[in-house]
């Protein structure tokens, strides 16, 4: 009876614990798929940052600013004799 037990008892611990490294190995490929995805997304979000920092770089730019004011806002410049000073009082 012990003998039959012990061997019932090793044969399922052994199969327990295949199972155990198998949900391991599971655990282990579904988190690295998941990392994947996460370093895919950040590329994704930096290309787009980056993207959005050029875009903000270009629209900074003062030329382009001067152009845009003289012709779509019909602004003209301002002369030096068209300033005048106010007193101090």
């Amino acid at each position: 009876m012990k003998k039959t037990f012990f061997i019932a008892l090793f044969i399922s611990t052994h199969i327990s614990f295949l199972f155990l490294h198998i949900h391991k190995q599971m655990q282990f490929i579904k988190q690295s798929f998941a990392k994947q995805a996460n370093e895919q997304l950040l590329a994704k979000i930096k290309h787009e940052k980056q993207a959005k920092q050029n875009e903000l770089y270009a629209l900074q730019n003062k030329k382009d600013v001067k152009t845009y004011a003289e012709n779509q806002l019909a602004l003209k410049p301002v002369s030096m004799t068209q300033l005048r000073r106010l007193p101090h009082e």
